[in-house]
């Protein structure tokens, strides 16, 4: 399984990978296209998103399955070490992608994701997210646009963001996302292994998100090795603050080189 590529012409910036989250596509960062002053920047289509194909097998939608199509689409670029970024459910990719693979990575950034952090699932939980996929599996897309993390319930988002990304969101493959909600996402915490992170990593917190604002402080009483930026906005801040999400990551960048 391979994942589609968008990347900047090789000039000679180092390179940064961006990943979006769940039912989003790799235009999830056109408001982010300063970034590309500074960087190569290389944006991806999850599998079963945008022009991506759909997982094989369950073990392709588990997290240990994404992480190895990024690392693909390092090999495929040719690129030593690269500089990451991750959008909720893709924070969860490539935190654990660093987890992984830290020899290959220069730095990395990631925004509010939930899933990535949070602790073990209640029974109710697990339930629910079953339910979800029953509903998927049935009715298909129209159980997709119900799902509360769909773009078009994203009343902060530019109108023409909000639209393209929702046409990219009805467009997702069915059967996949059925398979990732199953495989990958019971799978995706890495909360407990933050501590094992070595290399130099800025979380972008969306204040307005107030569900993640405790592990937004957890994280930085537990882990003052994170470095953390808030910013004016909520769950996808860097659409809601593009400016102050591209400066953050810029100015943190910097520091590092």
């Amino acid at each position: 399984m391979k994942l589609h590529i968008e990347a900047d012409p090789d000039q000679g910036r180092p390179p940064l990978l961006l990943v979006h989250g769940m039912l989003s596509s790799r235009n999830h960062w056109l408001p982010n296209r300063s970034l590309s002053e500074r960087f190569r920047v290389i944006r991806v289509d999850l599998p079963a998103h945008g022009l991506s194909s759909a997982p094989r097998d369950g073990a392709a939608a588990t997290p240990e399955g994404l992480v190895d199509t990024i690392e693909a689409v390092r090999r495929q670029l040719q690129l030593s070490k690269w500089y990451i970024c991750g959008q909720s459910f893709g924070a969860a990719v490539t935190l654990r992608y660093a987890l992984t693979f830290p020899d290959r990575v220069l730095a990395q950034v990631f925004t509010n994701a939930n899933g990535a952090l949070r602790e073990a699932w209640e029974p109710s939980h697990q339930r629910r997210n079953q339910m979800q996929i029953s509903d998927i599996r049935r009715e298909g897309h129209a159980a997709i646009r119900r799902l509360p993390y769909h773009p078009r319930h994203a009343r902060r988002f530019p109108p023409e963001i909000r639209e393209l990304l929702s046409r990219d969101a009805d467009a997702t493959d069915i059967d996949g996302i059925a398979l990732l909600l199953a495989e990958a996402t019971p799978r995706l915490p890495v909360r407990e292994r933050l501590g094992e992170l070595r290399v130099p990593t800025l979380l972008v917190n969306g204040l307005w998100e107030k569900q993640f604002q405790p592990t937004r402080r957890w994280i930085s009483a537990a882990h003052p090795h994170i470095e953390i930026r808030d910013l004016k906005g909520g769950h996808s801040i860097n659409i809601e603050c593009p400016e102050g999400f591209d400066a953050a990551v810029m100015q943190f960048i910097s520091a590092q080189r």
